[in-house]
């Protein structure tokens, strides 16, 4: 009777571990630039984002890669428009603007969560910014970023995302300056203490535009954030992609180039989706076991969607421009010669796993 009962209380238990191991690792994806938007002055264009748009439908700037963004658990992308009504703008060449009901596009392309904060964030003032983020939190898409943190008036928003039971922590800033340090620690540590987060991912909109490799000083402020307690560091702004380091098993992807983007000019369309996986481990902390970059190239107007390389020659060039081909900074790992055919990098305990 004993032996039944036993038998019994371990199949009824059987599901219970079944879930509690199948909630142990969760994948995010990272995308480049996305304006979902032009410059004002060409929205009415016949090559625009708007009549791409009007002629289309929503869903489609992501409808070629929609079936990977739909198969992680969360995709975060860097939106570098502005979904606003308002006309008053700065006075810049190019000043980004998106029709509210363009916020349709990313929730569509299965976009949970984006970085608001940018070179254009202010085009359309603090109206449009406004905008924005009223018009995400009703579209239901998670935001973060901060800016002018010292100023009453400053914007100051941070992200959490819990998933299987790995919570995860998001912050952003804009053109990071050195005495931007001690404010990122500073959120870091608010994510980690005072959220309870397991990871936590720093956005920064940094490094020259279209150029394939960072500038030197990035090397030790990303080393400087990552000692801080961030976990991953996602560039973007170059508007191409960029190679990455490790620094003790945790990424950093200077730059994620563009991925959806209304007015711009010609630069390197490779692209990618940049795929983490976290995984709580023994000890019970998560830590960072694959990165996975799906090669994309970006189209400029009139069709200006991303679509997946199938071609293996194209693929391994993407692969190739991620990986630094010479040791640039002595406390960063370069990608492992596996990655150029692969586009994978599995890790254990911190370290690749050949």
């Amino acid at each position: 009777m004993k032996r039944a009962i036993c038998v019994f209380l371990i199949v009824l238990m059987l599901p219970v571990y079944a879930l509690a191991e199948e909630n142990e690792s969760i994948t995010v994806s990272f995308i480049g630039d996305c304006s979902i938007g032009d410059s004002a002055q060409y929205m009415d264009y016949d090559s625009s984002y708007h009549t791409c748009l009007d002629q289309n439908g929503m869903e489609w700037p992501f409808s070629l890669v929609k079936e990977y963004l739909e198969k992680d658990d969360l995709t975060v992308a860097n939106l570098e428009v502005v979904f606003t009504e308002s006309r008053q703008h700065a006075d810049k060449v190019y000043y980004l603007k998106g029709k509210p009901e363009n916020v349709q596009a990313l929730t569509l392309g299965s976009i949970e969560m984006v970085n608001t904060i940018n070179n254009h964030s202010f085009d359309f003032f603090e109206k449009g910014y406004d905008d924005t983020l009223r018009i995400l939190e009703e579209a239901g898409i998670k935001h973060f970023g901060s800016y002018l943190t010292t100023s009453k008036d400053g914007y100051d928003h941070l992200a959490t995302a819990e998933l299987k039971g790995i919570k995860l922590g998001f912050l952003g800033f804009s053109y990071p300056q050195d005495s931007d340090q001690k404010r990122i620690a500073q959120r870091i540590e608010k994510l980690k203490n005072e959220e309870g987060c397991d990871i936590v991912v720093v956005s920064l909109h940094w490094g020259r535009e279209t150029y394939m490799t960072p500038e030197s000083w990035q090397y030790k402020y990303a080393k400087q954030i990552m000692d801080a307690g961030a976990d991953v560091i996602w560039g973007h702004h170059p508007h191409v992609i960029q190679p990455i380091h490790f620094y003790k098993g945790k990424p950093i992807l200077y730059s994620t180039g563009n991925f959806t983007f209304g007015t711009m000019s010609h630069v390197d369309p490779s692209t990618g989706i940049f795929r983490i996986t976290f995984e709580r481990n023994e000890t019970g902390d998560v830590e960072v076991t694959r990165l996975e970059v799906i090669p994309c190239e970006t189209q400029r107007g009139p069709d200006y969607r991303p679509f997946v390389l199938e071609d293996e020659q194209e693929r391994m060039a993407v692969f190739k421009k991620l990986r630094f081909k010479k040791d640039v900074y002595k406390f960063f790992d370069n990608l492992p010669e596996s990655f150029l055919e692969t586009g994978v990098v599995e890790l254990k305990n911190g370290a690749f796993v050949e």
